[in-house]
């Protein structure tokens, strides 16, 4: 779990101005491709490219003319504030107080003893609090549409096989059994790969539920999906649908805070919340509190913007940050990082459920969050385990990825939901090729190996090859988890312009190794500086 504050820099709040616009309209999305796809189910069904909503409602973007410079400031919703009273009865008097005034009431925690306020006029509203403090309240959305340049050339996404990256290779279907988990999002709809018993829950009042967005559909399908097309990680799991989100992919702090303690409340033991805002909000601070203080294992997504911040509430300490990788295990651009970060997980087109029992190719740290709150589930279901247990077996047992040890690119590393339900069988040898890179300067190589079985592995050797080079490397014992790092120079043809550097790992000829298909692991790199 993370332990290092959220810090927002000068720099990271020029850039998060720059891309406001798109921020609000954003959601994840797929690639566009002009065929269709169709898979090894029965049902043949086309995989669609996901829409990017409209903001068909201006008033609900936020405005620079609010009094206070600031990012608060310039993510808050127009025309809206935020308040909390002491005590009950000033609480009780100033609902009572709202009748006849031209102040609307749009919602209310009791438990906070506050209210979501709209106006007209600001003077009405400031004659009505009196000498009240007033709040923000922040636009929370779906994450920015992943679109041209923040993918890297070369990514390979998932398609179908993103439970067999995670090692879900055989039969799944009782994970998650009596565990309940809160989709936080746009609403779920019924679909022919989902669950038909969802509690449902709407904070959403836009006149219509008719035309949810497709986003809390596809993540929950990546949770609990019952079909070929959509395998959910625990399809056993309960699920409690908390609609948060419009059809336009818009939210705010208010409601997100509603949606964490109603899902509270009902019994969740895992929320995922694949949504967020670049403004803290201590309403969502409060919830988050609360759900932690209730056992809830609480799961987000850290944002598509390539910034070195996670969104919150991904950002809070006691919140499972993921990012996204491509089925090579490398961090897809868009993915952001920094030291809030826990955890990677799959989120380059997976395929995944959307409305009307139609599917797509979901792509963004949206689609990475509900893989990991499935392996939370499935932690429960098969060990006995409490949420934040199994949250610490979930991180145990990740795939080392990126630097050495914890990184602010990968967290712990990536899910390997294999590793975690095989955590207590013995007896089980893998060696794998995990890392190879360079060094800044471009003159040391480093290379890592990982013992990802159950045993301690004895006398296990590793050759790296370069095409200046080959090295033999040594493994005297390497225990289940841990990691064994070699870091040596070399002298570089002046003449190469790039070259690959390949890991290969053997165990002692007595001894079979249970997952040969990570013994090798090849990287490229360029030797010509970027300009």
């Amino acid at each position: 779990m993370k332990i290092k504050p959220f810090e927002l820099s000068l720099a990271f709040l020029f850039v998060t101005l720059a891309i406001l616009v798109g921020w609000f309209v954003g959601a994840d999305a797929t690639n566009n491709r002009s065929s269709e796809k169709s898979t090894e189910d029965s049902q043949k069904a086309p995989l669609l490219t996901q829409p990017s909503p409209t903001n068909k409602n201006s008033q609900n973007t936020p405005k620079k003319s609010l009094s206070d410079n600031n990012l608060d400031n310039l993510l808050a919703l127009p025309k809206e504030r935020l308040v909390r009273f002491d005590t009950d009865e000033d609480y009780q008097r100033f609902l009572a107080s709202l009748e006849g005034s031209n102040v609307r009431l749009l919602g209310s925690l009791d438990r906070l003893r506050a209210v979501r306020l709209g106006f007209n006029t600001k003077s009405d509203l400031d004659d009505l609090l009196g000498d009240e403090e007033q709040f923000f309240n922040n636009l929370v959305t779906l994450p920015l549409n992943p679109g041209e340049g923040s993918i890297q050339p070369g990514a390979v996404p998932f398609d179908g096989n993103a439970l067999s990256f995670l090692g879900i290779n055989g039969d799944n279907s009782t994970w998650g059994e009596g565990v309940t988990i809160a989709v936080i999002d746009s609403g779920i709809t019924a679909h022919e790969a989902l669950p038909e018993n969802i509690t449902h829950f709407d904070f959403v009042d836009d006149g219509s539920t008719s035309a949810l967005h497709g986003h809390g559909t596809a993540v929950a399908s990546l949770i609990a999906g019952q079909n070929q097309i959509t395998p959910g990680v625990a399809p056993a799991a309960d699920l409690i649908d908390i609609r948060v989100a419009n059809s336009n992919g818009n939210s705010s702090s208010f409601q997100l805070a509603e949606g964490i303690f109603q899902a509270v409340d009902a019994g969740a033991n895992i929320l995922n919340i694949s949504l967020g805002s670049y403004s803290d909000s201590g309403f969502v601070q409060d919830a988050i509190e609360y759900a932690v203080s209730q056992g809830v294992a609480i799961v987000a997504s850290s944002g598509n913007e390539g910034f070195t911040q996670a969104a919150f509430p991904a950002a809070y300490p006691n919140v499972v940050t993921v990012g996204a990788v491509d089925s090579e295990g490398t961090l897809v651009d868009f993915s952001n990082t920094g030291a809030a970060l826990d955890i990677t997980a799959p989120g380059l087109e997976v395929f995944s459920a959307w409305t009307d029992d139609r599917y797509i190719e979901f792509t963004g740290t949206s689609a990475s969050a509900p893989y990991v709150a499935g392996a939370i589930a499935a932690g429960i279901s098969e060990f006995g385990l409490t949420p934040t247990q199994s949250i610490e077996l979930v991180i145990a047992n990740t795939n080392e990825a990126g630097l050495p040890g914890s990184d602010l690119s990968y967290g712990s590393g990536n899910l390997d939901v294999g590793r975690i339900v095989n955590s207590q069988t013995p007896g089980i040898n893998d060696l794998a090729a995990v890392s190879n890179f360079l060094s800044d300067s471009r003159d040391t190589m480093t290379t890592v190996v990982q013992n990802q079985g159950t045993t301690t592995i004895r006398n296990a050797t590793a050759t790296l090859n370069t095409p200046f080079e080959q090295i033999p490397l040594t493994i005297p014992s390497l225990a289940p988890g841990e990691i064994q790092t070699f870091e040596f120079t070399s002298s570089f043809n002046a003449n190469s312009q790039t070259f690959t550097m390949t890991t290969s790992t053997a165990l002692e000829a007595s001894i079979n190794d249970t997952e040969p298909s990570n013994n090798t692991r090849s990287t490229s790199f360029d030797l010509v500086p970027s300009e």
